[in-house]
Parts: structure tokens; C-alpha cells; sequence
């Protein structure tokens, strides 16, 4: 009968020792989530830095919309460049259904940013008509 003995730790993880680049990518995974709506929320905070003015200075809708149009030019490229590199990473892996649910993952967000405003009027619309 042979007899080995490992610690526990490579018990635990096994004989091989992960490399830097699986550790990161088992990370990423498992926190991918909180990076990304945390860089969203820095994003727009640094976007809305200079509109503190608007705000105090005139109505909340007038600095919205303000805050709104920086918002659109920024993050209309964000997703483009974002999209587009998860897209061709993902076709370069060989994974084309994740390259086209990706893909029209993205074209909803970037939708959804253009037609937000049109849709926020139409509820506003829809208000007013209902107090008059």
C-alpha cells in the first residue's frame, strides 16, 4: 500500500498550482457584478461632477436633461468599445451564441439610453393628461 502525504492546502486545491491568470479570472467571475456597477456609478458621478450649479440655479428638469446629454455622449462609447471588445473576444473563443446574446445585450442598453428620454416625456404626457 502507498502512502502519500499533502496539506492540507493541497488537499484542498490539488497538486497543481494555479496560475495568476486562472486566480484573476475565478475573481472576476465571482466579483465581476460589483466592478461593474461600481465603475458605472463612478462613471456617471465624475460625469455629473460639474452640474452641482444646475441644479440650485434653475429647475431639476433643466439640469437633468444637462446631466442627461453629458451622460449620453459618455456612455454611448462606453458601450460601443465595451460591446464590441466582449463581442470579439468572444467570437475569437469560438463562443458565437455568447458573442450574439452579447451582443444584442448591448444594442438593447444602447437603445434604451437614446430612447429613454422620448419615453419619460410620453409618462409626463400621460400625467398631465390624467390632472387636467
Amino acid at each position: 500500500m502507498k502512502e502519500q502525504r499533502m496539506s492540507i492546502k493541497e488537499f484542498l486545491n490539488g497538486r497543481e498550482p494555479e496560475t495568476f491568470a486562472t486566480k484573476v479570472k475565478r475573481h472576476l467571475d465571482k466579483y465581476g457584478i460589483v466592478y461593474k456597477v461600481v465603475g458605472t456609478t463612478v462613471i456617471i458621478l465624475v460625469a455629473g461632477s460639474g452640474f452641482d450649479y444646475a441644479f440650485a440655479s434653475s429647475g431639476i428638469e433643466a439640469g437633468a436633461e444637462k446631466l442627461y446629454a453629458k451622460l449620453l455622449s459618455v456612455g454611448k462609447w462606453i458601450i460601443i468599445f465595451k460591446g464590441g471588445f466582449d463581442t470579439i473576444k468572444n467570437m475569437a473563443n469560438g463562443d458565437f451564441d455568447s458573442a450574439k446574446k452579447g451582443f444584442v445585450g448591448y444594442l438593447l442598453v444602447y437603445l434604451l439610453l437614446f430612447g429613454l428620454p422620448w419615453a419619460m416625456d410620453e409618462i409626463d404626457i400621460i400625467f398631465k393628461e390624467l390632472t387636467a
